[in-house]
């Protein structure tokens, strides 16, 4: 039985169904497509349910032939079953994330009348204006074909690069380090007598290009410069900036857009560095000691809290910790220790820990719990993940049951670093983590 038939028995099932139960009877009639969104109708409002079919392929074909920053020439040949056609020009990058036809459909309908014209005919090198590209930067033409009963059925796209500009001279930004360590970079950057202004970006080796692919239909970016540019300090003349709150063994990019003296971008370039080395190549571990049980601020409340402290061992280029209630743990104590000892997708701030610290979790009296921690090493291996079970004492001193506001009651372990231990625990540990990036509910 095909899928249209089954659909019809269906109906039929549900109509049959319904008479014995009045009260479920559905008053909306939902057509859902592959991409998860659907088209809803008034039961009531729908005179009848019916099915078509269109042979063949419902496509208007796509050619550039020549490409200008204000218009296109083109060629667009429809199919016999092709009525007419919507077209839009989108930079690539924006096109790269429409995956399959039915996502490009939904997007280019999402677009203003205005910016995506309805055709009917064919084209043989025909000109289409009213548009605007930026130079040296790949779009992309897509059209949308639609059949005799009005549905959007098909995509054809065609890729194409803008022209470069002619750069007037030969600009170029020269980076020289001046300093690294292990949280910190510092570069100069010296223009030559070509350059108008420019603009440095940075972020770790391979991150900016991806956050590119990922932001730039959000932010309307084009071409990577414009990206550069946006996100980056304007500068004229020799200057000398510090990248600062970076994380150690860590190499980075600082990609350097630049302008002509008429305001064309000139090639973008790219100054590699790293900061300085931390750990080594034998096993990471970190070492778990309880320390002090006793009230401490909360947000205008004086609560229970444990502080707990972590030393990593001299192989560990970094690490993480976590606390959790001992049932949590023990529910799923694989998970908790796969979701510890992994990488973020993306460079996230706090996801790694590279000095002793001292922390404080808000946890009430009498309860077990368990605290975890693992280090990872140079060469990015995971060590084994150190587990240190325990339970509060049965009291406070100074706190009663009946101080804690009945709202608290369903959180988990809350944890931050200890406010009164921001010192460092050893001569040479990078500043602490301010106390409300660690606000978080264990759940």
């Amino acid at each position: 039985m095909n899928r249209l038939n089954l659909l019809l028995a269906s109906l039929l099932t549900m109509t049959g169904a319904l008479s014995a139960h009045a009260d479920d009877t559905p008053n909306r009639l939902l057509v859902t497509n592959t991409d998860g969104n659907y088209k809803g109708f008034v039961i009531d409002h729908t005179d009848a349910i019916n099915f078509a079919r269109v042979d063949g392929e419902v496509l208007a074909k796509v050619t550039v032939n020549e490409v200008y920053t204000d218009s296109l020439r083109v060629t667009v040949t429809r199919t016999p079953e092709c009525n007419y056609y919507k077209l839009a020009v989108l930079p690539q990058v924006t096109a790269n994330q429409l995956r399959d036809d039915v996502t490009a459909i939904r997007y280019i309908n999402s677009l203003p009348s205005s910016v995506v014209p309805v055709l009917w005919d064919d084209f043989d090198n025909g000109l289409l204006t009213g548009i605007e590209l930026s130079d040296d930067t790949e779009y992309s033409l897509i059209t949308v074909g639609v059949d005799g009963y009005g549905v959007d059925a098909g995509v054809s796209r065609a890729e194409f690069k803008t022209p470069a500009p002619k750069v007037v001279g030969n600009p170029r930004v020269e980076a020289t380090l001046v300093e690294s360590t292990l949280y910190s970079y510092t570069v100069k950057f010296v223009p030559n007598e070509d350059v108008q202004s420019y603009w440095c970006c940075a972020g770790e080796k391979g991150v900016l290009q991806a956050q590119y692919e990922t932001f730039a239909p959000m932010f309307g970016f084009s071409n990577f410069n414009e990206m550069i540019q946006m996100w980056g300090l304007e500068s004229q003349g020799e200057t000398v900036k510090t990248w600062n709150d970076e994380a150690p063994s860590t190499d980075y990019e600082v990609f350097i857009a630049m302008t002509d003296k008429e305001g064309n971008f000139a090639e973008c370039q790219v100054f590699e560095c790293s900061t300085l080395a931390l750990g080594g190549h034998g096993e990471a571990k970190v070492d778990i000691d309880l320390s002090s049980y006793e009230l401490s601020e909360w947000n205008g409340e004086m609560l229970p809290t444990m502080s707990i402290q972590f030393y990593p061992n001299e192989e560990a280029a970094c690490y993480r910790y976590n606390v959790a209630k001992a049932a949590d743990y023990d529910a799923n104590p694989d998970g908790y220790k796969e979701e510890l000892c992994s990488d973020p997708w993306m460079p996230t701030v706090y996801w790694f820990f590279y000095e002793p610290m001292e922390c404080e979790f808000q946890i009430d009296p009498s309860t077990e719990c368990v605290a975890i921690a693992a280090g990872k090493n140079l060469d990015g291996e995971w060590g084994e993940v150190s587990v240190v079970r325990f339970t509060t004492p049965d009291d406070c001193e100074g706190w009663t049951p009946a101080e804690r506001p009945a709202l608290r009651d369903s959180r988990g372990i809350t944890p931050r670093i200890s406010p009164a231990r921001r010192e460092i625990l050893r001569k040479g540990m990078a500043p602490a983590i301010p106390m409300s990036a660690r606000r978080m509910d264990i759940r």
